[in-house]
């Protein structure tokens, strides 16, 4: 189990932890899963709060994970219910913090397995490749998805970002947790 303490909320970059610890994002639509995905990962029911209302998470949470690493969850792009500029605002937060965070060491981009890829999420897939910042694909709620939407994500992911990995996940039965925590591993030694 890898110990993991809550640090702070922030709205600015120039409010984040001052630390040369490397950081791990994790990046994705608005009810996908992040919050529940830090929490299982770390072993810890109720560290990051989770809901099951959209676009709870409206600020950059830093997570400090074994004394080594930030974990970092981000707001989810895309809430619905949140005006255009606001929606513009958690976009511009998003992709500051991910081009201007020196010791990040790689995004995890979580999709809903069960959703065909959505227009922001193929936005923010091609951000991170045109940025050239690290990234791995996360296809969370792997649990309630059909073999079949399973299988068309995999080949529209594969055929998209031919070479980048993807991982499933399910937060129930924790599904690929240790290879999302190897890759974290892996990523941080070399941030």
């Amino acid at each position: 189990m890898m110990p993991a303490i809550f640090v702070k909320s922030v709205v600015r970059l120039s409010e984040m932890p001052q630390s040369n610890k490397a950081h791990v994002a994790m990046v994705g639509r608005s009810n996908v899963g992040k919050s529940s995905l830090i929490n299982n990962l770390t072993n810890q029911k109720n560290l990051a709060r989770v809901s099951s209302d959209p676009g709870r998470t409206q600020t950059i949470n830093f997570y400090e994970m074994d004394k080594r690493f930030f974990l970092v969850d981000l707001p989810g792009y895309g809430y619905a219910k949140a005006s255009k500029e606001k929606r513009a605002d958690f976009v511009d937060m998003i992709c500051d913090y991910l081009k201007e965070t020196p010791k990040l060491a790689v995004a995890l981009v979580i999709i809903d397995a069960r959703i065909p890829l959505s227009p922001l999420d193929q936005e923010m897939l091609d951000w991170l490749q045109v940025s050239e910042i690290p990234f791995v694909i996360i296809l969370n709620k792997t649990d309630k998805a059909k073999k079949t939407e399973l299988k068309k994500a995999h080949e529209v992911l594969d055929r998209m970002y031919p070479g980048v990995r993807q991982i499933e996940h399910s937060m129930h039965s924790g599904k690929n947790r240790n290879e999302i925590l190897g890759v974290i591993s892996k990523a941080i030694s070399e941030a």
